[in-house]
């Protein structure tokens, strides 16, 4: 089916490679700064080299990180009353493993979370007893790590896939690569779409009702998201029943709901035969 090739094609982002030690900090460093020795090698020793430099450096910059930075190492912003929004403040790098690793985030101006006002008072407490953090999922922009080991002070920048405010409790509030806020509270699914090879003309509901009976457990895998999103489920179909679900497309970027929603469509009856998709949402 083209769907499934064009969603096969789209490049997933790797899981996050989360950072808590000086170690993996010194790796990355010297990875995004790989460069092959100046003199000792022969011409072909030296175009291998260069090709695993570059590689290395490829690979540093292609993957996604995670770090935690501490109460004290990032600041709150103005509240927005009106928008019920408050607001990050960008003002100056957030630093984070013990303020080894310093970092120039792109959009850090523009973040922004859903807060009550009570909300705000609650972080404000959170944040001077130290309970209350920033996670962040980022990647590296360019080739350039400033500082050194014998520092223990490196300087990076980076691009945002996701920004949580992390309290004694969990996650209190979520931004997206945007900087947008994320709807609080629990998420719910909602199916657009479901279509099968053996299906005719486009039905009115676009299959939507061959999931009713799975909605519950759809809402279930859902509510445990801490961001919004979308999945696209590929499945074949033996004796009119879903065979082998597999995710395909997630914008929701968590394995557990992903694989939860895959389960919960594991049997269900939706008639038809071949191959077929299902479209989620996760609002």
């Amino acid at each position: 089916m083209v769907l499934i090739a064009l969603l096969l094609a789209a490049s997933l982002p790797q899981d996050a490679v989360v950072l808590t030690q000086e170690s993996q900090l010194k790796e990355l460093c010297e990875a995004l700064r790989a460069r092959p020795p100046e003199s000792g090698l022969d011409p072909a020793e030296l175009v291998t080299a260069r090709k695993v430099a570059q590689t290395r450096r490829e690979e540093a910059l292609s993957r996604w990180y995670q770090v935690e930075i501490p109460s004290k190492a990032f600041s709150l912003g103005r509240y927005r009353e009106q928008d019920r929004q408050l607001e990050l403040d960008g003002d100056r790098p957030v630093r984070a493993l013990d303020d080894m690793l310093s970092l120039d985030l792109e959009g850090i101006d523009d973040v922004a979370f859903s807060a009550r006002r009570e909300d705000v008072s609650a972080w404000s407490r959170e944040k001077k007893a130290g309970t209350l953090r920033l996670l962040v999922v980022w990647k590296p922009t360019a080739e350039r790590c400033a500082g050194s080991a014998a520092a223990e002070s490196w300087r990076i920048a980076g691009k945002v896939r996701s920004w949580q405010l992390v309290g004694a409790q969990g996650v209190v509030a979520s931004a997206n690569e945007d900087g947008e806020p994320e709807a609080p509270g629990p998420h719910q699914a909602r199916v657009e779409k479901v279509a099968l090879d053996s299906d005719g003309p486009p039905q009115e509901d676009e299959g939507r009702e061959r999931l009713t009976g799975v909605q519950r457990a759809l809402d279930r895998c859902a509510a445990a998201s801490q961001r919004g999103g979308n999945l696209v489920v590929s499945f074949s179909v033996q004796a009119g029943r879903v065979h082998e679900p597999q995710i395909v497309m997630d914008s929701v970027r968590d394995e557990k709901v992903s694989g939860c929603v895959a389960r919960a469509l594991a049997g269900v009856e939706v008639g038809g035969s071949g191959r077929g998709t299902a479209s989620i949402a996760v609002e």
